[in-house]
C-alpha cells in the first residue's frame, strides 16, 4: 500500500507525526481488536487475537520500502528479547508479496512474528484512517485496544504498564481523546494548547512533553524546550527510562550553556537505583555521564555492567562503549596534561 507515508517525526523527538492525519481512525482505545488475518507467516509461528487472550499483544504494520520501519526493527527485536518470558507477543504485518519480505529477512532479522496480510480488507480492519507507517496497536489481555501510534513514541511505556498491571484505561482513553484533538490541530498555537492539556491531564506520561519539545525545537525556542525537558524529568521521576533519556540529553546537547552534568549525574543515578542496577540502558546512561565528567574508571566499570545486562545487538554496542572508555582511560593516563 504505497499510499501510506513513512513518518519521520520520531527522529526529532516527537514532532507531530502527521499534521494533516485523518481524525477518523477505525480503531479507538477500548475497541475490541479485529482478527489478525494472515495468509502466510514468514517468520515465527501463527498468532491470533484469540490465542493471545491473557497476554499483551503488539500488532505493527510496516513495509520493506519504509525507512523508518527499518529503523524500528532493532527496537522491536529488543522488546521481544526483553519480554520473551513475560507473556508479550509482537506481530508485524505487511501487505507486500511474501517473497519480497522473505528476501528482506535474509539481511534484516526480525525476531518476532511476521506475516503477510490476507487481504486489503484484513489490512484496513486495523489501518483504516491511518496515513503513516510504521504504526502499532497494543492490545490488552482482554483483547481490547489499549494504545496505537508510532512504535517508538510511547508504546514501550504502555507495554510496561500492562505487564506490571498498572495500566490505567481511563487515562488511556483521555489521552486518546486528546490525541484526536491534536491530529485536528492546524497551527503551532493550537497544537501547543492541546499538548498543554495532555500534560495537565496526565502529567506523568512523557509523550506530550516529547512532542511539545519537538515543536519548540522546530520553532527555535530552545530555552523553552530545555525547561520542558527538566519538567518532564520532574513529572516522570518514577520512570527510569525517562530519567536516563534526560540525563543523556543533558550530557550530549551541543548547546554548552544548557549542558548540566551535575543534574545528569543525579538523574542517571536515580534511574539505576529505580532499576536496582539491572537495566542496561540506565547503566549506560550513568556510564556516559561519568565519562563526560572525566570519571573514566567509573565509566568503564558501569559500561561493562551495562553490556553484561544487555542482549543481542545492544550488548555488542555497549561492549564497544566500554572498549572506548577503556581506551580513553589508557590514553589519558599517558597524557601528562590529562586530569583523571
Amino acid at each position: 500500500m504505497r499510499g501510506l507515508s513513512c513518518g519521520r517525526a520520531w527522529v526529532v523527538a516527537g514532532v507531530l507525526a502527521a499534521w494533516g492525519a485523518s481524525t477518523g481512525w477505525a480503531l479507538e482505545v477500548g475497541d475490541p481488536a479485529p482478527p489478525i488475518e494472515v495468509k502466510e507467516w514468514v517468520s515465527n509461528t501463527p498468532v491470533t487475537v484469540q490465542s493471545a487472550k491473557g497476554k499483551v499483544l503488539v500488532v505493527e504494520f510496516w513495509a520493506t520500502w519504509c525507512g523508518p520501519c527499518k529503523v524500528t526493527i532493532p527496537h522491536l527485536n529488543k522488546l521481544q528479547a526483553k519480554y520473551r518470558d513475560r507473556e508479550v507477543l509482537f506481530v508485524s504485518i505487511s501487505n507486500e508479496p511474501a517473497a519480497k519480505v522473505k528476501e528482506f529477512l535474509k539481511t534484516t532479522p526480525m525476531h518476532y512474528h511476521v506475516g503477510i496480510a490476507a487481504s486489503e480488507g484484513a489490512y484496513r480492519a486495523y489501518m483504516a484512517g491511518v496515513r503513516g507507517i510504521p504504526h502499532a496497536f497494543v492490545v490488552d489481555r482482554a483483547g481490547k485496544v489499549a494504545w496505537s501510534g508510532h512504535p517508538m513514541m510511547g508504546m514501550d511505556g504502555v507495554v510496561k504498564k500492562l505487564v506490571a498491571g498498572t495500566f490505567d484505561p481511563a487515562k488511556a482513553r483521555k489521552l486518546d481523546e486528546l490525541n484526536k484533538k491534536l491530529r485536528a490541530a492546524r497551527s503551532f498555537p493550537a497544537a501547543y494548547a492541546v499538548l498543554d492539556e495532555m500534560i495537565e491531564a496526565v502529567p506523568d506520561d512523557p509523550g506530550a512533553y516529547r512532542r511539545k519539545r519537538g515543536l519548540l525545537g522546530r520553532q527555535g525556542k530552545h530555552a523553552e524546550a530545555h525547561a520542558l525537558l527538566l519538567a518532564m524529568a520532574k513529572a516522570c521521576a518514577a520512570d527510569a527510562g525517562v530519567l536516563g533519556e534526560v540525563a543523556a540529553e543533558l550530557c550530549a546537547t551541543g548547546d554548552l550553556q544548557r549542558r548540566d552534568l551535575a543534574k545528569a549525574l543525579e538523574l542517571a543515578a536515580k534511574a539505576v537505583e529505580l532499576t536496582k542496577g539491572d537495566d542496561a540502558e540506565a547503566l549506560a546512561a550513568l556510564a556516559r555521564t561519568h565519562y563526560e565528567l572525566g570519571h573514566l574508571a567509573k565509566a568503564v566499570e558501569l559500561a561493562d555492567k551495562a553490556a553484561a545486562a544487555a542482549a543481542g545487538d545492544d550488548a555488542a554496542t555497549l561492549k564497544a562503549h566500554a572498549s572506548f572508555y577503556r581506551a580513553e582511560l589508557a590514553r589519558r593516563r599517558q597524557d601528562p596534561d590529562a586530569k583523571l
